[in-house]
């Protein structure tokens, strides 16, 4: 009797958490949720700083009410297990994001052809899309190595068959040696890289309140020297360095001033969404190659805010 009393219980569905989830990563933008936790700001949530990977999967299947990603990676899980919307922008890349290159390689032209390292599934791609396009090159026009963000600074290194790699900071500082340079960062492509708050569309629709909470919270903590240093002390640097590791982006500092990307936004999207249709010619018969494919999206149905 009691093995089926506890078989029934098992059967029984149970919702495993009360408090929606919040899920953020170490992007240092997005890190200054861990100021926000010690200020008592998260008490709402059901709170854990991940990898962003996890972040990204959990999200897609439908795990996590709220969370941080790109735009690039946003449209590239659409459409989710349960509708999902972006309810902010946090910031754009400024210089997190770098292609490094060999000595030898001189400019865009001289990469025709030649091996290139980085996490194909990842915002890497559509970095290295821009830098060859605006050299009037075509993402085909490369060979596209997939490998880890963590070890591809090093098989850049210990290896002459690899011409280039891509990556953010810090990881792909460590590809940067006296036989490389920068060939360009996302400096030089202003409002290409943009970082969203996302939700479920469900928890955002039945929750207005705590939404509202969390986005007027998030939006001061960007300018509280407070959660800032709280920040910096839960990655164990110091406040200096933390707030050296901000200016790797482009921080909106208010709400208000987010949500004038509106229009931007949506033009970035259609670019990605237009990019994300055609895989490259060297990503065909990998993982990646599922990443691409025709998708409809009315992205002004996503966004909500204006």
């Amino acid at each position: 009797m009691r093995s089926c009393f506890f078989i029934l219980l098992f059967l029984i569905p149970i919702n495993s958490y009360s408090e929606p989830k919040l899920f953020s990563s170490d992007w240092p933008v997005w890190g200054l949720t861990e100021g926000m936790h010690k200020s008592g700001l998260l008490k709402n949530f059901d709170y854990r700083i991940e990898k962003y990977d996890t972040c990204l999967k959990w999200f897609e299947a439908g795990n996590v009410d709220i969370t941080f990603m790109t735009l690039y990676d946003f449209i590239s899980i659409q459409p989710t297990k349960d509708p999902t919307v972006i309810i902010g922008i946090t910031d754009y890349s400024n210089g997190g994001d770098k292609l490094i290159v060999k000595n030898n390689i001189k400019n865009a032209t001289s990469l025709k052809d030649k091996k290139i390292l980085l996490p194909s599934h990842t915002i890497s791609l559509w970095f290295l899309n821009n830098y060859l396009k605006k050299n009037n090159l075509s993402i085909d026009d490369v060979n596209i190595i997939d490998q880890n963000e963590n070890l591809a600074p090093l098989q850049f290194n210990e290896s002459s068959n690899f011409m280039a790699v891509v990556g953010w900071n810090p990881i792909i500082n460590q590809a940067l040696t006296k036989n490389s340079h920068i060939a360009a960062t996302s400096a030089d492509f202003p409002e290409v890289i943009y970082d969203l708050i996302v939700a479920k569309k469900s928890f955002v629709d039945s929750n207005p309140q705590i939404i509202e909470r969390f986005l007027t919270d998030y939006y001061n903590s960007i300018n509280s020297e407070d959660v800032i240093n709280k920040s910096a002390q839960a990655f164990s640097v110091s406040s200096e360095e933390y707030k050296s590791w901000l200016q790797d982006a482009y921080i909106y500092p208010t709400r208000a001033v987010a949500n004038k990307q509106y229009k931007k936004l949506i033009n970035n999207s259609e670019e990605i969404i237009k990019f994300l249709t055609t895989p490259p010619k060297s990503l065909k018969n990998t993982e990646s190659e599922s990443m691409f494919q025709p998708r409809k999206i009315d992205i002004q149905s996503l966004i909500y805010f204006n």
